[in-house]
Parts: C-alpha cells; structure tokens; sequence
C-alpha cells in the first residue's frame, strides 16, 4: 500500500505529457523561482496560499484543500469558518489565479513548468510548457454569489497594530483597486470594473450617531479612488442619492452607468473601529470581492509611513502606476481634529447656506485642533467661497477669507486637488483672474482626474464667462458622467447650453433635474430664464413661484425683471425698492438690480449698479455678456468697459 506522499508524488508526475515525468524537486524548484519574484515577494498572503496547495498537492492530501479547511489553516480564520458567508478561500483564489498569469506573462514566460491553479477548486496541476500552451490564459473567473456578510458582536478580533481611519479607507482603496485591476483584464467577466460607485457606508454603531463618520469614510473611499488611474468613479453626490434606500446593486448600476459597487458598513465602539466592504458586480449582482478590518483608533497617525508601504507591499502597486499620490495623506495631530474634520464634510455637503455655516465652524474648530491639517484649510476654503458665492456673505468679506484658506492648504500640501479648485474659483469670480483660474482649475484637474468638481467648475468659472461654450459643454458633460445624479451639474450644463443658444437642450437638462427634486430653486429659476426670453410670461411666474424656496431676494429680483420687461414699471420698481437697501446683515447682487433698470430702460441707474457690483467684486458679472437685460446695451461704451474691465474680452 503506497503512503500519501507516495501518491502526491505519482500525482505530481502524472500531469507531464508524451511520456515526460515532472518530479516533485522539479516542482518545489519552480515554486521557489514563484515565490521570489516581484509579484509574489512581498504578498505574504498569497505566498502563503500557494505553498499549502502545492505541498498538500505534492503529498496526495486533497482533504486539506477544501474551502472551509483553507480559510481556517491558510487565512486564520476561527474553526466555526463558514464560507458561505465569509468568501475570503474564493476571492484571495481569484487573486492567486490572476496573479500567476501574470507572472507567467512576465518573468515566468520561459519557465519549463508550470503550476497552475484551475478554477472550480484548489488542487494544483503541474505541467510542461509544451502540454499547456493555453495555462496562462486561464478560464475566466465566475465568483458564487454570496448572502451579505454577518458579522455577529460576539466575533469580533481586535488587531495589535492600530490604524488610523484615513488609512482603513487607502487601504479598501488599495484592495479595491487590485482587485477591479486584474479582474478587468479578463474577457467573460462581463462588464469592464473600469467604472465604479461608492455608496454610503452603513452606520452599525451601538448608539447609530456615526453618520457624519461613515458619510466622512464614504467620501475619503471616492476620493482615494479618483487618484487611481483607470477608473470612472461616480463622484459623491450621485453616489449618495441612493443614501438609506434599498435598491437592488443592478439597477444603481445602471442609474449611475457603472460595471461595479462598492458597499459597506462602520461599526464605531470606543476606540475601535470595524469596517466591512464589499465589491459587487452590476452585471449578475455577485460579490468580486470583501474584506472586514478590525482596528483600534489610538495614537494611530503616527503610523502612516508603515501603513503607506504595507499598502504597496500587500498589493504589490507601484506608486508611480497611479495618478496623484497613492500614499495616505499625513494625518491630523489626534483623532479629534479628523473627527471635526469630518463632521464639517458632512455639513458642507449639503449645498445649504446653513450647512456651510456650520461646515465653516466645523473646519475651525479642526484648524484650532492642528494648525498644519491642510485638508481643514481646504474644507474652510470651500465654505466660505460657497457662502460668498451665493450671497450669504458679501464677497469682500467671504471670497479673500476663502482665498487665504485654499493658499494655506496648498503651502501645506500642494498635492490637494480640492485646495486647488477652491483657489481657481476665487481666482475666476473675485480676482477676475483668468490666467490664474485657468492654472489653478487645470492644476485640480491634473491631480486628480477623475474630480468632478474640477471639470465642473473649469467648465462653468472659466470656460463659461470666456464665451468658450463649446469648451465649457464638454467639461460639464465629462463632469456629469462622473457625477451623473448632481442638481448642480445637471443644471449649470443646462446653463451652458442655455449660453450657446441651444435653448432646447437647455430646458431638456432644466426638467431633468427637476425630475431628480423637484424643489430645486436653481433649476426652477434658470427654466425661467428661458421662459422669460420666449416671453412666455405665464409660466415663467409659476416658475419663479416653484423656486421662491431659495433666495426670496433673487426671486424677487427676478420677478422684478419679468414685469420690467412687460412694462409694469411701477409693480417692478416696487419689488427692486425693496432690496435696494436691504435688511442688515443681508447680502443682494447688485448685477441682479442692474438687470431690472436695464429692461426699464434706465441706463444711468443700470451702469450705476454694475459699477457698484464690480466695487463689490460680484462674481455674476463674470456673465454679464450673455445677461439678457442688457440685450440692447451690446455696444455701449460702457457695457463695452465693463466687460473689459473684468477681463472677459480683450
């Protein structure tokens, strides 16, 4: 009777064709070369993966290589191991697979032997070169569909080594990457992963008051994301529309027009911290891929040099494949300072006047916290530029501020896409800086991306107010696609149209976003803008009825300017009187005033008004060409100066 190892050897020597025998030393040896390759040097995981399944191979010994042994002896996990809720054996299988054919790609293209892997279990197959002229273009892989991971209280496995959060989230980033990245390289998968959405992570905190946390987790995840090279990755804002709603992961991706979602949980208890995510694809719905990280939040930023190299060496990335920096941004001082941090995030994207506010005092707070986190800085930036954009601050008092802000967060990190955006939007609607705009919009952009802020912002600030339309439709249009679900971009691409006179495409973008909320002032208010130069006075008043939500003052002003151009002179000087010296503390667009005296034909007191609203730096005169109040003033010496004065023609 032969032993078992007897048998792994007859086993080892029974895959050779033609008569040929491979030997077990023959296959031990090309193990060895395996393992000391790039790929495989530093993946202790997965080095560890294939060395039990060669060796349980070679001794004949298949009982060892089933999955619910493999997760217990290979990846530690705990006897009561069930794969069917935990698919660590097939996911970290799928890695191996891909990552052998990669390396015979590679350094072991000329190997003799081969060791192969083949899908549907976890026995090994030794071959000749010759035998198997196809092993390196092996089957596709078809992942099993799994239930949700649960994740009883009673398992949970604190590590030693503590993490900060900013790292667990490079670090999902990390995997998510690599596993998108190899996955996509094979055919019969299905939709490419070269296109994905993050959605809100689930807060299971004990006391369920972790939003702002998971929410913060959520966008960190994007963001990494949008600095990977080869991705489309659905921006924040269309990536929470699905926040607290229950929808199947098939029919988000095909809202949001992506091959992949990525879906998880946080569970904050004290200073630990439990996060779980997992990868599904759009197009059967099956899990590619999850993860649960177990962590403890305790002097945890000084361990980021560490974490940013176990990043690179787990997933065997090179820094100088992404776009941007892969590594983990230096952290805050403590965890109080990320936590206000994050808590101003929450606020700020709200894209309310009083979230701002709060966001603003969040950010100092954080700032107050550690004076060099320069995401603070660049979060400070962005409120205040909001608050003095749409007339909750005078922009004299609101745009400098922003501008300091972004200026610091840049000295501190210049790699700060978000900083950079902040500074071109100041730049283009305060400075009137066109050339300063244009670097600091492509200089966001170039960072990062996949930033649909950025493409937004250089389409609408810049390309816009230029009297470059064309130009600007395709930054919105590049913006939308990343963030396809956005009121703002779908509105202000509206805008754009609107501006190339493409009136009809206008509105269709206009009743699009009012079909994603129909309480969107912005839209309601830019739908009247064509209504009003169709003359179709009607509607255009039960449009501004709709939006009088928003800023009374604008749709006041607004409501002025249609019975300016009906010849109501009284009903609208009474409506403009009103906010010509408006309460304290409030804030009304001379431009918007300007406009009502234009259409009453009352030059001297429209070119007043715009002289006040260019000593104000009033950032709506950067589109003042294309303000159809001043329709009949196009060649006017005045509106001629005016336009020069702020740089949009030569």
């Amino acid at each position: 009777m032969r032993s078992a190892t007897d048998s792994g050897e007859q086993n080892a020597r029974s895959q050779a064709a033609n008569g040929a025998e491979i030997s077990p030393e023959q296959v031990r040896a090309a193990l060895a070369k395996i393992l000391a390759s790039p790929g495989f040097i530093n993946a202790e995981r997965l080095t560890r993966f294939l060395r039990y399944v060669v060796d349980s191979t070679l001794e004949g010994q298949p009982d060892k290589l089933k999955e619910t042994l493999l997760g217990i002896e290979v990846f530690g996990r705990k006897p009561t191991y069930d794969p069917r809720i935990d698919a660590v054996v097939r996911t970290e299988a799928v890695k191996l697979r891909a990552r052998l054919r990669e390396y015979y790609e590679t350094e072991g293209r000329s190997d003799e032997i081969i060791i192969d892997l083949p899908k549907g279990g976890y026995v090994a197959v030794f071959r000749l070169r010759e035998d198997a002229p196809e092993a390196i273009a092996a089957a596709p892989e078809t992942p099993t569909p799994l239930p949700s991971p649960v994740m009883p209280d009673a398992s949970w496995r604190w590590q030693r080594i503590a993490l900060p959060a900013a790292a667990v989230l490079m670090l999902l980033a990390g995997s998510l990457w690599y596993t998108a990245r190899r996955s996509s390289r094979v055919e019969a998968r299905g939709p490419e992963l070269s296109s994905i959405a993050v959605l809100p992570f689930e807060d299971l905190s004990p006391q369920h008051d972790q939003e702002y946390f998971c929410d913060g987790m959520t966008e960190e995840i994007i963001d990494a994301l949008t600095r990977v090279g080869g991705f489309r990755v659905v921006a924040r804002t269309s990536s929470f529309a699905f926040k607290g709603k229950q929808q199947d992961i098939r029919e988000i991706g095909r809202k949001l027009n992506v091959g992949a979602v990525l879906e998880g949980s946080v569970r904050k208890f004290g200073n630990k911290l439990r996060v779980t995510a997992q990868l599904n694809s759009v197009a059967d719905g099956y899990h590619l891929w999850s993860e649960t990280y177990e962590r403890e939040l305790k002097d945890v930023f000084t361990l980021q040099d560490d974490i940013s190299q176990a990043i690179v060496n787990t997933l065997q990335v090179k820094l100088t494949d992404l776009k941007g920096s892969a590594r983990p941004k230096p952290g805050p001082e403590n965890m109080e300072t990320y936590d206000l941090y994050l808590k101003g995030r929450y606020h700020w994207s709200r894209w309310r006047t009083e979230g701002a506010e709060k966001a603003q005092h969040y950010f100092e707070q954080a700032i107050a916290k550690d004076r060099n986190y320069a995401p603070a800085y660049a979060g400070l930036a962005d409120s205040y530029c909001w608050l003095a954009f749409f007339g909750a601050l005078p922009p004299k008092v609101g745009m400098p501020k922003a501008k300091e802000a972004a200026l610091k967060a840049i000295q501190l990190d210049d790699s700060l896409a978000a900083a950079h955006d902040s500074l071109a939007y100041v730049n283009a609607l305060y400075d009137f800086d066109w050339p300063a705009a244009q670097r600091q919009f492509q200089r966001a952009i170039e960072l990062n991306p996949g930033l649909a802020d950025g493409h937004f912002g250089y389409g609408i600030a810049y390309l816009a107010p230029l009297g470059r339309y064309p130009e600007a439709i395709r930054e919105l249009k590049l913006a939308r696609d990343l963030d396809p679900l956005s009121l703002a971009t779908n509105t202000y691409l509206g805008v754009a149209y609107q501006f190339n006179g493409e009136m009809d495409q206008a509105v269709e973008y206009y009743k699009r976003t009012l079909d994603l909320d129909p309480n969107f002032t912005e839209a309601h208010a830019m739908l009247a803008s064509v209504l009003s130069s169709r003359h179709q006075y009607t509607d255009f008043f039960a449009e501004l009825d709709h939006g009088s939500s928003g800023s009374y003052c604008r749709i006041d002003l607004m409501r002025a300017a249609g019975l300016a151009a009906q010849g109501k002179r009284e009903e609208a000087l009474r409506l403009v009187h009103r906010w010509e010296n408006p309460p304290d503390g409030s804030y009304v667009r001379s431009t918007s005033i300007a406009g009502v005296y234009a259409l009453l034909g009352d030059s001297k007191q429209a070119f007043e008004w715009l002289d006040h609203a260019y000593s104000e730096r009033d950032g709506m005169l950067a589109y003042l060409r294309k303000e159809s109040a001043f329709q009949k003033y196009r060649t006017d010496p005045r509106f001629v100066g005016m336009l020069k004065k702020i740089g949009v023609i030569n």
